[in-house]
């Protein structure tokens, strides 16, 4: 449900008298309704339309939250296209998914603006998963990033430890990407939308739990 203000929650944003704010809804300056007690109410949206109509400052409480942001760092396309439809469709406009192929890409975008979230795939060229997970806990500026890692490969005992270690989560492709989403809302404290069931860390790499959703 839309958030309401009274008149004098509305005058007190605008600096003004509750009488000057009843003279505007009159003049059909602003819109209002009138609940069936008689009081007037005027909708979050009908206050936004009115003061940017008007030039007057928008509060910082009306201003709108910016969006978190989940990076999505995989070298398969077809994969990191599916994980970004699937989070965007779990999430809406709730978040921002970006993909990015490899490594050193990931590292020059989350230099320039940090994500909230990286899902980051652990076998890529040039530079895989492993160093761009060291790089970012080694900064403080992007140290308490979220990180969940995901693999189809079989990865070395040391390698498997470091990624588990030091990621929120760790998925074995193919994984169910419900819970995916869900692990991401757990760590980005977006606990009130309707959620499957959530995901742990699995395993050794050599028994991959077998999931459908993804190949």
């Amino acid at each position: 449900m839309e958030k309401t203000y009274t008149t004098f929650q509305v005058a007190d944003l605008c600096g003004v008298r509750p009488t000057t704010i009843i003279l505007w809804v009159k003049q059909n300056r602003i819109k209002a309704y009138v609940t069936p007690g008689g009081h007037r109410r005027i909708r979050e949206s009908d206050l936004l339309k009115f003061l940017n109509h008007y030039g007057f400052p928008i509060p910082e409480t009306l201003q709108p939250a910016e969006r978190k942001k989940i990076l999505v760092v995989e070298d398969d396309a077809a994969v990191g296209r599916l994980i970004k439809r699937s989070l965007e469709q779990a999430f809406g406009k709730s978040i921002s998914v970006e993909w990015i192929e490899d490594g050193i890409q990931a590292l020059l975008a989350i230099g320039k603006k940090p994500a909230d979230l990286v899902i980051l795939d652990v076998v890529m060229p040039v530079v895989d998963g492993a160093r761009v997970l060291a790089t970012l806990k080694s900064d403080p500026k992007t140290s308490k990033i979220h990180v969940v890692g995901v693999t189809g490969s079989k990865l070395s005992g040391e390698k498997l430890k470091f990624m588990q270690d030091h990621t929120a989560a760790f998925f074995y492709k193919p994984f169910d990407m419900n819970e995916l989403a869900q692990k991401c809302r757990e760590l980005l404290g977006l606990q009130d939308a309707p959620v499957e069931k959530p995901a742990k860390k699995n395993g050794p790499a050599s028994k991959p739990p077998v999931k459908p959703s993804l190949q």
